[in-house]
């Protein structure tokens, strides 16, 4: 009976183990015809350059379909799904060579599907934080997702931090404790992408009369909350970013008193300095 039960453990395991390895072999597969559709759309501004006139509309329509796949191919969307799972592309960013991917085809994507991969990467941060460990390739995407920022509405912007700070929709007071936020502030892609969220949501604060009163204390709220945690966490813990937006202390001028901005100010420089 003993042996029995053992042998059957020893079979489940060698099971998961082949799934394991049959979703690394899917996801690879993936990650090359991704990769080879990128080649093309790379290449398409030089074949464009050099076709008939009569041939460049036909250009533009392969140019987008490939996209398309692309972006289909990332996000592993089935038929008739509403919205695909994060998972497939989880396997995809838990790869090196997916991430970089990633990076490269970020600036081809409309603004809608680029906002979705960016919305995907923030739910799933602490997990991909954990997996890049060793990489560390992750920072690849900051560059593109930085311009992505300055073409997203104000809505969008909030409803990132949320995603960001783990946090519901409808969020109106701080978790006691929040290990998804914690992990972001003690990685520097994590830190460097949230600062960056800080800058361009407060810069569209200020400059958008048409801000819903519900929206803007809705991103009022969560200023709080990320300039509450920061003041929290131990300098020792917190991460040294990839880059500071030039505006960073002036970020928290609006949410603590003079004294608490001093605080930030001293620990933030600190970290810049010695890390």
């Amino acid at each position: 009976m003993i042996d029995a039960v053992i042998t059957s453990r020893s079979e489940d395991d060698e099971t998961k183990e082949k799934q394991v390895r049959d979703k690394r072999r899917k996801t690879l597969v993936t990650i090359e015809k991704t990769y080879s559709l990128l080649l093309d759309v790379e290449d398409y501004e030089r074949r464009y350059l050099l076709s008939l006139e009569e041939e460049r509309k036909a250009l533009m329509e392969e140019r987008k379909q490939k996209i398309c796949d692309m972006y289909d191919n990332l996000r592993g969307k089935l038929p008739g799904q509403e919205r695909p799972s994060d998972d497939h592309f989880m396997q995809i960013m838990c790869i090196r060579k997916g991430k970089r991917m990633v990076a490269r085809i970020l600036p081809f994507l409309s603004k809608e599907q680029a906002a979705d991969i960016l919305m995907a990467t923030a739910r799933n941060l602490p997990f991909l934080i954990k997996k890049d460990a060793q990489d560390e390739v992750l920072p690849c995407l900051l560059s593109p997702f930085s311009l992505l920022l300055y073409h997203l509405p104000s809505m969008t912007v909030t409803s990132l931090l949320q995603q960001l700070m783990n946090l519901p929709q409808s969020a109106t007071a701080p978790a006691p404790a929040n290990p998804h936020l914690t992990a972001v502030l003690q990685n520097k892609f994590g830190l460097s992408l949230l600062y960056l969220v800080l800058s361009r949501g407060e810069e569209l604060q200020s400059s958008d009369t048409s801000t819903e009163l519900m929206q803007d204390n809705q991103w009022t709220e969560l200023m709080f909350m990320a300039t509450r945690e920061l003041l929290r966490i131990p300098q020792a813990t917190l991460a040294k970013p990839v880059s500071t937006p030039a505006n960073l202390i002036s970020l928290f001028s609006r949410y603590v008193d003079r004294q608490k901005l001093n605080l930030l100010e001293t620990k933030l420089q600190l970290v810049q300095g010695i890390r």
